[in-house]
């Protein structure tokens, strides 16, 4: 049986530049994301962050300015390797602009299997949870917030 990404796919009530600030700035990242330290938008840059108890350990490998970014995402004492692509699409219909995140996690099934935080089902849970939760009221709260200023 070969192994399936975890895929999440979530339309945004947002224009594209929207939503690649949110997926490429430390600050934006502080509030839906994770808290990072540093980050740099640039093939190469490596980030490291901590979800839950657990270090994770990154490294950007793809950027396509408001359409892709990818980035390896490891566990310093575990052995696995993944890739975490976001890939953004513009959806243009008479409401105005709409924006479609399309993320996939592929090798999640290279982390320890005893561990349930490693599942399947726990990342498809997590990302879900950070796309269409705390992405979603990010994006789509602060355009409105924005709008109200203006």
């Amino acid at each position: 049986m070969s192994a399936q990404p975890v895929i999440i796919k979530e339309i945004f009530d947002a224009p594209i530049d929207k939503l690649w600030f949110a997926l490429t700035n430390k600050e934006a990242f502080d509030k839906w994301y994770f808290d990072i330290d540093k980050f740099e938008p640039i093939v190469g840059f490596e980030f490291q962050f901590y979800g839950g108890s657990y270090l994770h350990r990154c490294k950007i490998v793809e950027i396509d300015t408001n359409q892709k970014i990818a980035y390896t995402w490891k566990y310093p004492i575990y052995e696995g390797d993944s890739l975490v692509t976001f890939e953004l699409k513009e959806i243009e219909d008479i409401l105005g602009n709409q924006t479609q995140l399309i993320l996939t996690h592929e090798g999640v099934e290279t982390f320890p299997p005893d561990d349930p935080n490693f599942s399947r089902t726990s990342f498809e849970a997590g990302w879900n949870e950070i796309t269409r939760i705390s992405l979603k009221n990010y994006i789509e709260g602060n355009l409105n917030e924005e709008s109200k200023v203006e």
